[in-house]
């Protein structure tokens, strides 16, 4: 029989924990230690002078991507001028006939864009290809600030490079845009992008970058040359945005812009390709610097949800082992009190970036993260490591 009467120190003790714990870890939040209005950059004023630009796209058999995709690129409102360079490797018949016909549409227009195509050479080996051609279209472009970017994004407004630009004064050497999935990925996939990204836009605004938030970079042409563009990582084949970004944010001359004009929209992702990235970002981070930092973090605030979430249940789980109805309550309402603050912080953090997803979902999802995180360690602890290599002996 239940009783009501079992209010014992073990009781009393318990439940105050339980309680004190669930609200107190609950404000251990990624969500919280960063916040978009709070470090929102404003950019320069409308009447200051914007540079001219390089745009660099490096695709690979890829021509679907650019008919989709180029045009809201090439409508870009951007008065100084730019360019977009775009390095493919020989024999790519598909998308060398798509730039030829957004090429004819622009000498038959008035815009400030212009194409240019250059090519990877064949002899090229033991080098990261994707690297080699970012690095070819830096050496081509004729402008100090460039941006790096994919065929596979769109500018979420036309006022994109106008609104990274604004973020090219003295003080930055690199600029940091926020990049965000499709509508057609799944809720947790974008949940779980954003989640990364809060960590990663904290460390950008306190100066001390640690990897891209997305494919939406400016760099300075001078300092990429000057330090042997990806020189240190040119064998590993994956990687280049972390790297650009970890190793091109030195000395705090880093900038975020997360105004939505600036954002880019990737196109969703297939499953194999998502889960791609994971493991090839298990091989990448043991090459970045300031991995430690970025990873307490990110432990810390595991810890924060999972202790409270089985402390709770184990409280609930004893309460009706021993007929202790008033720990089986407090445990339950303890697990209530975590799970409405974590869902809570969670949509707003989410609402400040335009996500939308079921608010009962919000809390499991941070749970599984962690878990969803192991599996593919185990999946890049098992995999063939020459994979992530040029150099295959």
């Amino acid at each position: 029989m239940i009783s009501i009467t079992n209010i014992d120190n073990f009781t009393i003790i318990s439940g105050v924990i339980l309680l004190f714990v669930a609200i107190v870890s609950s404000f251990i939040s990624p969500y919280l230690r960063f916040k978009r209005g709070k470090w929102e950059r404003q950019g320069k004023a409308c009447g200051d002078s914007l540079p001219p630009l390089s745009v660099i796209l490096t695709p690979h058999d890829e021509p679907e991507a650019l008919e989709r995709n180029l045009p809201s690129l090439m409508a870009q409102k951007y008065a100084p001028g730019f360019q977009i360079i775009v390095v493919i490797e020989e024999g790519e018949g598909e998308t060398e006939e798509v730039l030829k016909r957004f090429q004819h549409s622009l000498d038959e227009t008035q815009s400030d864009c212009s194409i240019y195509v250059t090519y990877i050479p064949q002899s090229s080996r033991y080098v990261s290809r994707k690297k080699l051609a970012m690095t070819l279209g830096v050496k081509a472009a004729k402008t100090e600030w460039i941006l790096q970017t994919e065929p596979t994004l769109k500018p979420a407004s036309d006022a994109w490079l106008q609104t990274m630009a604004e973020n090219c004064t003295d003080d930055n050497s690199l600029v940091v845009g926020y990049g965000a999935f499709d509508d057609g990925v799944s809720a947790f996939k974008r949940f779980e992008r954003l989640n990364s990204s809060y960590y990663l836009m904290r460390e950008v605004a306190n100066g001390n970058a640690y990897a891209a938030l997305a494919p939406n970079i400016m760099i300075r042409k001078s300092e990429f040359m000057e330090q042997d563009g990806f020189r240190g990582n040119l064998n590993l084949i994956h990687g280049e945005y972390d790297f650009l970004v970890n190793k091109y944010s030195g000395q705090g001359r880093v900038a975020l812009e997360t105004r939505h004009e600036a954002w880019t929209i990737e196109d969703a992702p297939s499953r194999a390709t998502l889960k791609a990235r994971h493991i090839i970002y298990a091989e990448t981070r043991k090459w970045l610097s300031r991995s430690l930092g970025h990873r307490f973090w990110f432990n810390l605030d595991q810890l924060a949800l999972h202790v409270p979430f089985l402390m709770t249940v184990a409280g609930m789980a004893w309460g009706g082992a021993t007929s202790n109805v008033i720990l089986l309550s407090v445990s339950a309402f303890a697990f209530v009190v975590g799970y409405v603050l974590h869902t809570v912080f969670g949509r707003m953090a989410m609402a400040a970036f335009d996500e939308r997803m079921p608010l009962l979902l919000i809390y499991p999802f941070q749970l599984s993260i962690i878990w969803k995180n192991l599996i593919y360690l185990l999946r890049h602890r098992f995999s063939n490591k020459l994979d992530f290599t040029t150099h295959k002996q």
